[in-house]
């Protein structure tokens, strides 16, 4: 069976007529015939009732029947012609929480709208982050706590800067000393910034409110005497739309580190796809650093191939 015959068959439906078929294919009527007969013969089922002195053809039952599948036979065939002639990109598919794809990526993602690679961005909770390559549901993904796993390859891949932030409108503030663990909005930024935190600030006393993500973050500094502690990525985004946004020196320097975690694993192909994708993160965060936007920790591939084996 081919898609010659069954366009014959379609054909000669359509037009109620061998001659017009014909014409219509661009072929003589004997092969049009020919055509027909032969896919009849190889179903070994007669689709069309010829009848000597009637100018008017009727399908068979089964005729009838075969009309959806000689239908979808040609619409499969077109769409594997248009498959064949598609450019097949690698897919490679990110896992980040969200302030790190939303804030600092956002620029890296974009330019893969030039598809070189076909890429599949999501947001999870670091935990879930390594379930997921463990698990091969991602390929990449960026965390900013680690998990000792002897599956996953863990590496430092960079550190931002944490600034602390206010509205001008709703707080005044000119020293570290003067902030207040009760009118904070808290987001927790990985283990160095957690260890950092506890030496400036009573834990025991609640914050004002917690938050995962620091979308929400520019409707709550609002509230009279709020502060925040944020990624100078997310403080670049909220300060822009909103210009009373004010930041407030740290005792010293405090940072987020963010690591790259990945799994080699099922064909070369898909692990020099991984390597690939780090160097072009490698090289965007480059130029992140050369404007003091961050510090890259791993410099070259090379170095994202030694894995990290224990908590930090």
């Amino acid at each position: 069976m081919n898609v010659n015959q069954i366009n014959a068959f379609l054909s000669i439906v359509e037009t109620n007529s061998f001659t017009k078929a014909a014409e219509k294919l661009y072929v003589s009527q004997s092969t049009l015939s020919d055509r027909l007969s032969s896919l009849e013969e190889e179903l070994g089922i007669r689709l069309i009732q010829r009848r000597s002195g009637n100018k008017h053809l009727s399908l068979t039952e089964k005729g009838i029947a075969f009309l959806d599948y000689a239908a979808r036979y040609v619409e499969l065939e077109k769409e594997i012609d248009d498959w064949k002639q598609e450019k097949v990109l690698p897919q490679v598919k990110i896992g980040a929480p969200q302030s790190v794809n939303t804030y600092l990526f956002r620029d890296f993602y974009r330019q893969y709208l030039d598809a070189t690679y076909h890429l599949h961005v999501s947001a999870h909770w670091n935990r879930t982050i390594y379930t997921m390559i463990n698990a091969f549901h991602l390929d990449i993904g960026i965390v900013s706590r680690p998990y000792q796993s002897k599956q996953v390859t863990t590496v430092p891949l960079l550190d931002e800067p944490l600034l602390i932030v206010y509205d001008d409108r709703f707080a005044q503030y000119e020293d570290m000393a003067e902030l207040n663990r009760g009118d904070q909005i808290y987001i927790g930024w990985g283990p160095a910034y957690k260890e950092w935190y506890h030496r400036h600030w009573d834990t025991t006393i609640p914050a004002r409110m917690t938050l995962d993500s620091p979308e929400l973050l520019m409707d709550y500094l609002t509230a009279p005497h709020t502060w925040a502690i944020v990624p100078l990525c997310v403080y670049q985004d909220i300060a822009e739309k909103n210009n009373h946004i004010r930041t407030l020196p740290t005792k010293s320097a405090v940072y987020r580190r963010l690591y790259v975690i990945y799994q080699f694993g099922q064909g070369e192909a898909r692990n020099q796809k991984i390597r690939n994708f780090i160097t072009d993160m490698q090289t965007f965060i480059r130029e992140l650093a050369a404007k003091e936007r961050c510090i890259l920790l791993n410099a070259s591939i090379e170095a994202a191939d030694q894995p990290l084996r224990q908590h930090e």
